[in-house]
């Protein structure tokens, strides 16, 4: 199981709150992922972990990235810390 430390810190942030998709313009690729608990964005690494499965988007809301159980069992194999 390879994660980077970039993916562990998002997952970490997602075992505390969801992200949020930030739209900029109404062209449906022009948004971004952010999160309360940091200062950049995290559409990148969101990507990176929505393609392998540590994170998902919500059913009830797209625009709502939340951490799946694949995710939840990272952290608990990495320390929450």
């Amino acid at each position: 199981m390879t994660i980077s430390e970039a993916q562990l810190r998002t997952l970490r942030l997602l075992n505390k709150q969801a992200a949020h998709r930030v739209h900029r313009s109404k062209r449906a690729g022009d948004y971004i992922w952010t999160h309360e608990g940091s200062r950049i964005a995290l559409t990148q690494t969101l990507h990176k972990l929505f393609s392998s499965g540590y994170a998902t988007v919500s059913n009830d809301n797209r625009d709502v990235a939340v951490i799946t159980q694949k995710g939840r069992a990272v952290i608990a194999a990495r320390g929450s810390c």
